[in-house]
């Protein structure tokens, strides 16, 4: 069993123990390569399950976080597989918090937008996604100079 799938397991049965106790975050880091993504997208399967969402909200979160860990690697990282992304996911009563860092080029807060959704042509479209899918959605740096990414989405009960 690879290092990954043993911290993610770690991580979901941590997710479980969370019953009845002030909830923590879930970390996990992963090498910054796209083969890494289906051990992110298990995680959040088992979360987004223990929220009680539905499978449209829940491929609808998954797949924010997927394409924000890509716009990471792509982007970020220049599609250089030996780096790291680091997860924080926090599931509360009334909200599911993902935050993600990665030590890439400096992001340009500022210049962070979604495409025309209109204009036709392929790809381009992650930071759509995301802004449609998550209630809210920050991008940010560490005090240390990291590139941030923190998304929320309220839960409904």
């Amino acid at each position: 069993m690879s290092t990954i799938i043993t911290k993610i397991d770690k991580a979901c049965k941590a997710l479980y123990k969370i019953q009845g106790m002030e909830p923590e975050a879930i970390h996990l880091s992963i090498p910054s390569h796209p083969k890494n993504l289906k051990d992110v997208r298990c995680v959040m399967i088992d979360i987004t399950a223990k929220a009680g969402l539905s499978k449209e909200d829940a491929g609808s979160i998954i797949l924010a976080v997927d394409e924000a860990c890509s716009n990471i690697i792509k982007h970020s990282y220049k599609n250089d597989y030996n780096q790291k992304i680091d997860l924080a996911v926090k599931l509360e009563t009334r909200s599911l918090t993902i935050s993600i860092i990665d030590e890439g080029l400096k992001i340009d807060i500022n210049s962070i937008e979604a495409r025309d959704i209109n204009e036709i042509r392929p790809g381009g479209l992650g930071i759509y996604i995301i802004k449609q899918v998550m209630d809210t959605v920050e991008f940010s740096h560490t005090p240390d100079g990291k590139n941030k990414i923190e998304m929320m989405k309220k839960l409904t009960t």
